[in-house]
């Protein structure tokens, strides 16, 4: 799998820590980034519990977005000009339980009742991704659970850099995390994946754009890869992205359409680019759908603008938590149980 395939949706999700020593995490915690949503459990048999009540209480992402998708086709006042397939994808922003979802459980090896291996092995989500943490002595045994695809990584709790590791460790499993539920939602939904979602050029600039703008979540919103993106106050913005291909569609849609002059001459350049989520969707006002444009070089010549709040399509703000919120509550429950 390409590390710099971009999902088609992505939002912050859970991690779980387990070790026997409460105090033990308690300290660990303090390390991590304030950012990381997480839940401790000092007991092996209670971390399990609660990672099967998820996967009881709520579907994957992948069979939450087809669950979407079906109930809109068979709704009568859906509006047929509507991506179905793209609309389930990004109506996940209003599901408040998505910060929740658990992705990754980093686990002592060394516990009583039940060892960290015996633990990853107890787990029926094979998606959730797992980081063994082991004394020197246990090193043998977690190369043999890395082998057998029991574990994805493993670090030793003595390491100096233990808490960077792992941190660093959590968001790369759980990029993968998105990948391979990505793949899922594009083989369900028989979404077509934009050819710039796999394009390492295009990777990079999103990356940064994301950490410019202070972006943690975002959702396919069209079929040339566009975005709806989210800061974690729940803010709206979109990256609007066409190529040269789409350039050419309309272009070709707007002469037909009797348009000459500096709106042919805009879309044709790439100076501008229409911002609208489907091509029949555009109405004879071209000039207020068309957004100023900046080119990027990659496999292919991509068209972009980053464009702040509702504009390919509406969202409802008021319906949606934010994940600032969600840390909030998170923090909140954790206090209690100290």
């Amino acid at each position: 799998m390409q590390h710099y395939s971009i999902p088609t949706c992505y939002f912050p999700s859970t991690a779980l820590f387990i070790d026997d020593s409460r105090d033990f995490l308690l300290n660990f915690v303090l390390q991590l980034d304030e950012g990381l949503a997480y839940r401790m459990f000092d007991s092996p048999f209670d971390a399990l519990d609660c990672i099967h009540r998820k996967r009881g209480e709520s579907e994957m992402l992948s069979q939450r977005c087809l669950s979407e998708y079906t109930e809109a086709k068979h709704c009568p006042l859906t509006n047929q000009t509507i991506n179905l397939n793209l609309a389930a994808i990004h109506a996940e922003i209003y599901n408040p339980q998505r910060f929740s979802e658990i992705s990754v459980v980093v686990v002592d090896y060394a516990m009583p009742g039940m060892d960290g291996i015996e633990f990853c092995r107890r787990i029926a989500d094979t998606n959730i991704k797992k980081i063994l943490l082991t004394g020197k002595a246990d090193e043998k045994v977690a190369i043999e659970a890395f082998n057998e695809g029991l574990i994805h990584r493993y670090i030793q709790k003595s390491d100096p850099l233990a808490a960077e590791l792992i941190t660093k460790s959590i968001y790369e499993l759980q990029w993968q995390y998105f990948q391979a539920m990505s793949e899922m939602i594009v083989h369900m939904l028989s979404v077509t994946s934009p050819s710039c979602l796999h394009d390492k050029h295009f990777a990079e600039f999103f990356k940064q754009l994301r950490e410019e703008k202070g972006i943690v979540e975002y959702y396919l919103a069209d079929n040339s890869g566009s975005f709806l993106l989210l800061d974690d106050d729940a803010r709206v913005s979109f990256l609007i992205v066409k190529n040269q291909s789409d350039l050419r569609l309309h272009y070709d849609l707007a002469r037909d359409n009797g348009l000459n002059g500096p709106v042919l001459e805009q879309l044709l350049s790439g100076e501008k680019i229409p911002c609208l989520w489907q091509v029949n969707s555009l109405n004879s006002n071209w000039e207020n759908n068309l957004v100023p444009a900046h080119p990027l070089k990659g496999e292919d010549t991509y068209y972009y603008a980053y464009v702040q709040g509702k504009a390919l399509f509406d969202v409802q703000e008021d319906r949606i938590l934010s994940y600032h919120r969600h840390l909030e509550e998170v923090d909140a429950e954790e206090l209690l149980l100290l």
